[in-house]
């Protein structure tokens, strides 16, 4: 079966000319580039978009005189990795041609008389593509388009411009090491593309975005290693992360940096807990760090400014100092949004990613590099001994602190916060291994206390950006009222906080640990 293997990296328009005098393409070129290559594309689907809803593109491609059809199926993307399945045959004239389907689940989709004649025309793309076929170090062949054009949908375009590494021979990993020397290279940012064409133009074509991607399970075995387990929980992580990258850059719901951040927070507490194996890679825990760091200030006032004034808000309707703060406020977040934005946007950002790829594909299918993990006894252990073990010392950890929970002060009880979130996050991570409906009831007592100490913490950090509003901005009366009027608030539902926290340490005391009768 064709697969088709590429790697899709995002670029300024201005920047074109820069990457096609890059030396770097005449140093691994094996042949003359092809300049100026235009491509007409026209992609059909029902009006119902019966064809995507299987998960298949259906495309006709003109170039120069030439007409040629394709079909795509479902694959995967990860950070900018685009698999999927492909079938390319060439047709007489722009008109689809299904006596050459050769796939048998093809060619019982489109065996369908009643879809095919539904098929219409519903969006197209124009673009100018430069090509020049790359050879590396390892005997790899490497494909490197350039593209630049427009999708259309009636009268409605979006430009792209885009860079794309297609796998002609060799392994994958050489993928992300070209992209990794592009990003260092060139003097200006490149960005992972995790969304096809095909994908912008029915985002186009409906005028429906992708939603935030939550967390979803890692299929793990018992008797895995740990090696091949803390590939699939990081690059699970990673996939979270970078999926939720376009939202967070193109929308104003927060909740894509959110997830963004409970991605990198998954992904710090993967190296946690197999820090055995994982803890000579320190410069990317380190930039794991400074990516926490850059997204932290943002989601702070989104929370502060989102979910907490509206309630206050809601009070206080007629206060005008409330309404002075919230503006204020309001434009603090978008600076901080601002810089998160930045971040992520960036060389550094792109170069992380791609390193931590190029990292996980060295450590899973060339596990006798000196890039694999380190530790060959540890990552030889069994998933489930090592589990077991592992979860039930965090667990004995955090018995150990609550029980003197009363005597902690706040920067203890962001502490134990942060122990609780990574032992649910690795519980998470574990799920498959156990029984869900046991493991669930763990979960929930985990959340109640991470529920009860976040809010315990969102109050702390209420203080802490009071403070960081303009102190010509609360000069007045009416100002400094306001404030004490958050303070008042924040105050009252700390007290709230304190007594359900009580609560919730029963219900986790009272929990059974689900690992103990595996």
């Amino acid at each position: 079966m064709p697969k088709e293997i590429e790697l899709k990296l995002s670029l300024p328009a201005s920047c074109i000319k820069h990457l096609q005098n890059l030396p770097l393409l005449k140093t691994l070129g094996i042949s003359q580039p092809i300049n100026k290559l235009k491509l007409y594309t026209i992609y059909y689907d029902t009006p119902d978009l019966a064809l995507k809803r299987q998960h298949c593109a259906l495309r006709l491609r003109q170039i120069g005189k030439n007409w040629v059809q394709t079909i795509k199926t479902e694959g995967s993307v990860a950070s900018g990795l685009h698999q999927r399945n492909e079938w390319e045959v060439p047709v007489p004239r722009n008109h689809l041609d299904f006596t050459q389907l050769s796939d048998p689940r093809i060619i019982k989709l489109l065996s369908n008389s009643e879809l095919r004649k539904q098929l219409r025309q519903i969006f197209i793309t124009q673009f100018t593509r430069h090509t020049h076929i790359l050879q590396m170090d390892e005997g790899s062949q490497i494909e490197l388009c350039l593209d630049h054009g427009k999708i259309i949908v009636d009268h409605t375009k979006e430009s792209f411009t885009e860079i794309e590494l297609e796998l002609k021979s060799g392994k994958p990993v050489q993928l992300f090491r070209l992209a990794l020397m592009l990003v260092q290279i060139l003097p200006f940012p490149l960005r992972l593309e995790n969304i096809s064409k095909a994908e912008r133009g029915y985002m186009l074509y409906t005028g429906h975005k992708d939603p935030p991607i939550k967390a979803l399970p890692v299929e793990l075995k018992a008797d895995m290693d740990l090696t091949t387990a803390f590939t699939l929980i990081a690059q699970n992580c990673l996939d979270q992360l970078t999926r939720n990258e376009h939202g967070m850059l193109a929308s104003s719901d927060v909740e894509y940096l959110h997830q963004m951040r409970l991605a990198l927070r998954r992904l710090r507490t993967a190296f946690d807990v197999f820090v055995t194996a994982t803890s000579n890679e320190v410069s990317l825990t380190q930039e794991l760090k400074w990516l926490t760091r850059q997204l932290n200030p943002a989601r702070d006032w989104d929370v502060f400014v989102t979910e907490q004034l509206p309630k206050i808000q809601k009070n206080f309707a007629e206060h005008a100092g409330i309404a002075v703060l919230i503006k204020t406020s309001e434009i603090l977040r978008k600076k901080h949004n601002k810089t998160a934005h930045n971040s992520i946007r960036s060389k550094r950002y792109t170069k992380l990613i791609l390193q931590l790829n190029l990292w996980l594909e060295e450590i899973f299918k060339y596990p006798d590099r000196p890039q694999a993990l380190k530790n060959a006894a540890a990552t030889k252990m069994v998933l489930i001994t090592f589990t077991k073990t592992f979860l039930t010392d965090r667990h004995q950890q955090i018995i150990d602190i609550v029980k003197e929970i009363e005597k902690l002060d706040a920067i203890s009880l962001h502490s134990l916060r942060i122990s609780i979130k990574k032992q649910r996050y690795t519980v998470e991570f574990f799920q498959t291994l156990f029984s869900p409906k046991e493991v669930r009831k763990y979960i929930h007592s985990l959340s109640g206390l991470q529920d009860a100490l976040g809010a315990i913490n969102d109050s702390i950090n209420t203080q802490k950006l009071l403070k960081e509003i303009p102190a010509s901005k609360t000069k007045t009366l009416i100002s400094r009222e306001a404030t004490g009027i958050i303070l008042g608030w924040n105050m009252q539902r700390l007290q709230r906080k304190n007594i359900e926290l009580k609560d919730t340490l029963q219900l986790f005391y009272r929990t059974p640990l689900f690992w103990e009768t595996y």
